[in-house]
């Protein structure tokens, strides 16, 4: 078997990580993916002391996904071993706030495997994993700085915690805040990237971002009016009543028919705060949120033909509360109990940039 999920509850991170290592007793990783509770303390340390000739990447989660069961205050693990994964390069760039040149990085990533010219003339085989720490909030610029440093594909998503812990991310034996880990693997058989959102343009009408400050991710103007009267407008209601309605009626770009979410938060002075920033010169729809069970098993259906190694999971956090709010856990975790799968539930999901209410997926055939 190429790649074994697991799902963990342990005492502590230690017993953690030995459960893991007595479950993987006949297996040996190249890399250990995992979502961890933020109340687990240091697991990726843990889980290197165990696994020490492995690769070791991972995040806080605020819920945890693995096969066709959703639980919390547990640890999901993908192992994958040489028969999936030929090979991982991991760097960490840490103070990402501080807008880091990661070319110097990509550079010597593309390095390890011989160079760029390796890595993109077997483009179908090589593909990259991020994991941000949620706090730095720079996940719009990074991704940006990504795609001009390198043409590889890099999917992932952002930390989010329990009621209690730290936001993190891990690489092997180490713990990073404000930092983002970026993974290269060279798989064998290759992978597909999944987008899917259960979002929907409730009106046709184009709104044009005119005033907006993307590092806070402040949005102060449609059509150089105020962005919450126009907002209203679209969706007929009062203007004081917009907050009932930023999770069902989020914003989206809307480029070649696909949808990429954006998704208010909260009023402020002046303005309406974003969960991804929106640039000036950005035009948007108002969607609306439809069933998220159907439509994502239309989707993986649609993209997964085959049995997969192993499927990864980017999902909203917004979509797990919905699906937990709908009574839907159980129908949405048999999607992917058909594969196996690990996830959590993000604060973001990276793909060709920064988006949230979406699930973006990586299949490693």
């Amino acid at each position: 078997m190429a790649i074994k999920t697991l799902s963990i509850k342990g005492t502590d991170s230690r017993d953690m990580a030995q459960q893991a290592h007595a479950a993987l007793a006949d297996f040996q990783p190249k890399l250990l993916l995992f979502f961890a509770s933020s109340n687990y303390e240091r697991p990726g340390a843990a889980l290197k002391e165990v696994f020490p000739n492995s690769k070791i990447i991972g995040s806080s989660s605020h819920s945890e996904y693995c096969n066709s069961s959703f639980s919390n205050g547990s640890v999901s693990i993908m192992a994958m071993d040489a028969g999936s994964v030929e090979d991982v390069c991991v760097r960490v760039v840490e103070n990402i706030s501080a807008d880091p040149d990661l070319r110097a990085t990509l550079n010597e990533m593309h390095s390890y495997y011989g160079g760029e010219e390796e890595t993109l003339a077997n483009y179908e085989r090589y593909v990259g994993i991020v994991l941000f720490e949620s706090s730095a909030k720079v996940e719009e610029v990074f991704m940006d700085r990504l795609g001009t440093a390198t043409d590889l594909l890099f999917v992932g998503g952002s930390s989010s915690t329990a009621d209690s812990g730290e936001s993190l991310v891990y690489a092997d034996n180490q713990s990073y805040s404000g930092a983002a880990v970026l993974a290269i693997l060279k798989t064998v058989n290759g992978y597909d990237v999944l987008k899917t959102q259960s979002a929907h343009i409730l009106s046709e009408r184009k709104l044009l971002v005119t005033k907006s400050d993307v590092r806070s991710r402040t949005l102060y103007e449609f059509d150089h009016r105020p962005c919450g009267e126009v907002y209203a407008e679209v969706l007929g209601v009062p203007q004081d009543k917009i907050q009932d309605y930023f999770v069902c009626n989020p914003l989206g770009v809307v480029a070649d028919g696909e949808i990429f979410v954006r998704t208010f938060n909260e009023i402020q002075d002046g303005g309406i705060t974003l969960h991804c920033g929106l640039p000036e010169g950005t035009e948007i729809n108002v969607l609306k949120i439809g069933n998220i069970v159907d439509d994502t098993k239309k989707a993986l259906d649609e993209a997964i033909t085959y049995q997969p190694a192993g499927v990864i999971n980017f999902n909203c956090l917004y979509r797990t509360l919905e699906i937990l709010n709908e009574n839907q856990v159980e129908p949405y975790c048999a999607l992917f109990g058909r594969y196996p799968s690990i996830g959590f539930s993000t604060n973001g999901e990276a793909f060709f940039g920064h988006i949230n209410e979406t699930s973006t997926i990586l299949i490693i055939k």
